[in-house]
């Protein structure tokens, strides 16, 4: 994810400002739709498109290390690992549209129930991460 932030950020300190500097005082005018739409995007829409980009190599990465683990006890710590974790909360947050800390607290009773044995609890409010 970090390459990710810093190309954003640099295209942000960098693309943003000459398009911008372009747009006001050297573009024609049929440029202008173009460069608007290039800042906006760049701004705004970035994310939306490397945003699941991420999601999908993550779950690819979990999902190799669960084909590449020998045993359960492995698979198990696979599955008990930050990027598992990270996966699961993302994945039953957009399948279900719900906010993460709301995922994160079901993904903490699944876990609670499957893998330590304790009892899930059956209320109480979710805390955010």
């Amino acid at each position: 994810m970090r390459p990710a932030i810093v190309l954003w950020v640099l295209g942000l300190l960098t693309a943003v400002p000459y398009a911008t500097y372009h747009l006001l005082f050297h573009a024609p005018q049929d440029q202008y739709a173009l460069l608007i739409v290039g800042i906006l995007s760049w701004v705004f829409g970035y994310w939306v498109l490397v945003g699941p980009l991420l999601l999908a190599l993550k779950v690819r990465r979990v999902m190799r290390a669960l084909e590449r683990a020998p045993h359960p006890g492995i698979a198990r710590e696979v599955l008990a690992s930050q990027d598992a974790e990270q996966v699961f909360v993302d994945l039953i947050a957009v399948e279900n549209g719900i906010p993460k800390f709301a995922a994160a607290w079901v993904h903490r009773r699944l876990v609670a129930h499957l893998w330590r044995g304790q009892p899930v609890p059956r209320s109480g409010p979710p805390r955010p991460l």
